[in-house]
């Protein structure tokens, strides 16, 4: 890719578009642009950037490609298919076909539980409750006096008043796990994008558990479930809304549970549980 500028698929589909990068450690970045409605490249929307290392293309060398996808394309509706909504995820295994990539793994992964329920001010009201003792990390704080450091309660408002409660729970050795609990739809009232309501349903409030994982999460996941979806289905799972909820979920109760739960009068409970 090194020689080129822009490159366009069979179909007019999408293109690869050639910007500047100043990352050193890769050479080249391409915005993937893809097309709408068949309009062909009169109306077209960044996807994703792709970005590839400077290295040579001998026969013995596996050349890595790396996909930033955005936001949008979690949310928007592609199409409809057996009576789910499915997103644009749908179209990177059409993409990767086109330029002959095969998918090697998901490097980041955030996970998100849009719901009317206030999870923050529940697991705050617990965590100061003395009902409740707090599992943090794997390890029981039965000492109330304890300063949980790997909590973090954000708070804001007015001048007036405290309105918007945020948790950030991180684990001691810093893996790239972590779990952000916070009201989304504040933020979606000052941003455009319109399209996560639309997608989830939710229209009066919007609160949300968001967990990230990397690579190395998905593997223990799957050796813990017993099972791995193969490569070649795994983007049309997370494509469909009804597919992807049950595995997601599973993943985000995994970790979430390894990160933050409570025992309460002996028996373990998940912040779902509260």
């Amino acid at each position: 890719m090194n020689e080129y500028n822009e490159l366009v698929d069979s179909d007019d589909s999408f293109t690869l578009v050639r910007v500047p990068s100043d990352e050193a450690l890769f050479a080249n970045s391409f915005h993937v642009m893809v097309s709408f409605d068949g309009s062909g490249r009169t109306h077209q929307k960044k996807f994703a950037t792709l970005k590839t290392k400077l290295r040579s293309m001998g026969d013995d060398k596996i050349n890595y490609v790396w996909l930033y996808i955005e936001n949008w394309v979690f949310y928007e509706v592609f199409g409809i298919y057996d009576g789910s909504k499915c997103n644009w995820l749908a179209c990177v295994d059409y993409i990767a076909d086109e330029l002959g990539l095969i998918l090697n793994n998901i490097t980041d992964l955030h996970i998100a539980l849009d719901t009317n329920i206030d999870f923050a001010k529940k697991i705050s009201k617990a965590q100061f409750d003395d009902d409740y003792i707090v599992v943090l990390n794997g390890t029981i704080r039965s000492n109330k006096d304890e300063i949980l450091d790997d909590i973090l309660h954000v708070k804001t408002g007015n001048q007036r008043r405290l309105k918007t409660l945020s948790l950030y729970v991180s684990p001691k050795k810093k893996d790239g796990l972590s779990l952000k609990i916070y009201d989304k739809k504040r933020e979606l009232e000052k941003s455009n994008k319109n399209y996560i309501p639309q997608w989830n349903g939710l229209k009066n409030k919007n609160y949300r558990v968001e967990l990230t994982i990397k690579n190395e999460h998905l593997k223990e996941f799957y050796q813990w479930k017993g099972e791995v979806i193969p490569n070649e289905l795994l983007m049309a799972t997370l494509a469909s809304q009804s597919q992807s909820q049950d595995l997601l979920f599973d993943m985000l109760y995994y970790f979430s549970n390894r990160l933050l739960r409570f025992s309460y009068k002996g028996k373990g409970i998940s912040i779902f549980q509260l």
